[in-house]
This record gives C-alpha cells, structure tokens and sequence, in this order.
C-alpha cells in the first residue's frame, strides 16, 4: 500500500533455518560454538561444538575435535570427532583419526582411518566394565571382612 505506515511482515528465522558458513577459500582458526548448523567449504582449525549439524563440503578441510548431533562430509576431516547420532561419509570423504558416533552411514569411495566407535556400545561396555569393578571391590570387602 502506498503511503501506509504498516510495515511488510518479514519471515522469522528459526535456528532450524540458520547455518554458519565458511566459504571456500577462508579458513579459521579458534573455537567455534554454535546452537546452529555449520558448513564448512573451506578450511577449519580448532574445536567445533555445535547441537545441529556440520556439513563438510567437497572442498571443506576440519583439523581438530568436532563434537555434534548429525555430520555429513564430502571433503576431509582429521581428529577426534564426536557425532551423536548420524554420521555420513560421502564418497569423495577422507576422514581420520578417533571417531565415535551414534550411527554410520559410509558410501562407496569414502576412506574412514583410525579408531571407530560405536557410542552407544562404548557405553555399554564401560557400564558393564563399572559394574564388574564394583562387584570386584565388594566381594574382596566382604572377604576381608571374612578374616
């Protein structure tokens, strides 16, 4: 309307919607903590904590500790890195180092090194390693008690 003081309604931007990006050809060094989804195509050094998403595009490089709800890489990741529930590894990904993950989702091409974890079954056995050490202790308390 011409001459109305209304203003046009503007979409709001949920955090489902938002994703920080770094662009091919910028790298970052530091720590990046996010709420949000992050996509990366350049070049990233440091630690990354996000509860949304990280994206690795084709031409994206992550050096560090990335700690997240879902991955998905084309590019290459190295260290450790911690995805609660899906992790993707698209053809074209190089990935390395301690990896532990919720579940796997690994294409035809993908290269995955280092140690793989399955989170849940870790801590499904350091919970039965918990239990074993405590029966271990009471029983050799109720055998000292016993002398």
């Amino acid at each position: 309307m011409i001459g109305s003081s209304k203003k046009s309604p503007r979409p709001e931007t949920t955090s489902e919607n938002v994703v920080n990006r770094i662009a091919k050809g910028t790298s970052f060094e530091g720590v990046l903590r996010s709420e949000n989804n992050v996509r990366i195509d350049g070049t990233f050094e440091g630690e990354l904590v996000t509860k949304g998403r990280v994206v690795v595009g084709n031409s994206g490089k992550v050096v560090g500790t990335v700690t997240c709800a879902h991955c998905e890489t084309e590019g290459q990741m190295e260290g450790t890195i911690v995805v609660h529930e899906l992790f993707v590894l698209k053809a074209s990904s190089k990935v390395h180092g301690d990896i532990q993950y919720g579940q796997l989702s690994v294409e035809n091409g993908a290269e995955a090194t280092g140690n793989l974890h399955l989170t849940s079954k870790v801590k499904d056995i350091q919970t039965d390693a918990k239990r074993e050490a405590s029966k271990d202790s009471k029983a050799s308390v109720r055998q000292t008690a016993a002398v």
